[in-house]
């Protein structure tokens, strides 16, 4: 049985700073954030419009989501010639590198320092026990497709299971053994 759990989606969290930062995206129903980012010095560019810039987030908001669900490969090695092709704006969903903000649009309106600290703060510490005391409904899940749980700095109880084989939950979700456990029962 193995079952992925990425405590550290570096590509949605930049988005969630974003939108937190810029104000932008707000029709997009998400949890609060917690804890909530100071953005220090981050601001959206005036140019181009702020419609723009929400287009953008949610377009790179959906291939992140489109990318994990149609990841099928692990651990596959990627030269250094590829690597560099694939960071390049406007390429195709690749299965090994997510799609990443700063790879399409740059850094402009960003404070890196904000939210390399927001970044660092948000790593989940995911006791052993949670873990030990979920492992039924681990198995089960497992069994019913499950192979990726990605931890998100949202506030309260979180779970959405976005496909056969990927759940999204919030940090302190993970970290209680019954709220995790309910989690893990989340269909589709």
């Amino acid at each position: 049985m193995r079952i992925a759990t990425d405590c550290h989606a570096q590509n949605l969290k930049m988005l969630l700073f974003i939108r937190q930062a810029w104000v932008i995206a707000q029709d997009v129903p998400l949890p609060e954030l917690s804890p909530a980012p100071d953005v220090g010095a981050s601001h959206i560019p005036t140019t181009p419009p702020r419609e723009v810039w929400e287009n953008r987030w949610k377009r790179e908001w959906n291939r992140i989501w489109a990318w994990y669900d149609s990841r099928k490969v692990r651990g596959a090695a990627i030269s250094q010639e590829e690597m560099q092709d694939i960071s390049r704006p406007g390429q195709e969903l690749h299965p090994i590198v997510p799609p990443f903000w700063s790879v399409e649009y740059g850094t402009d309106g960003l404070d890196l320092t904000a939210f390399t600290t927001w970044d660092e703060m948000t790593l989940p510490v995911l006791p052993l026990r949670t873990a030990r005391a979920a492992t039924p409904a681990l198995v089960a899940a497992w069994r019913d497709g499950l192979t990726t749980i990605i931890v998100l700095p949202y506030s309260g109880y979180f779970a959405e299971r976005l496909s056969t084989s990927h759940l999204v939950v919030s940090a302190e979700t993970r970290q209680d053994p019954d709220l995790y456990s309910r989690a893990l029962t989340t269909q589709r």
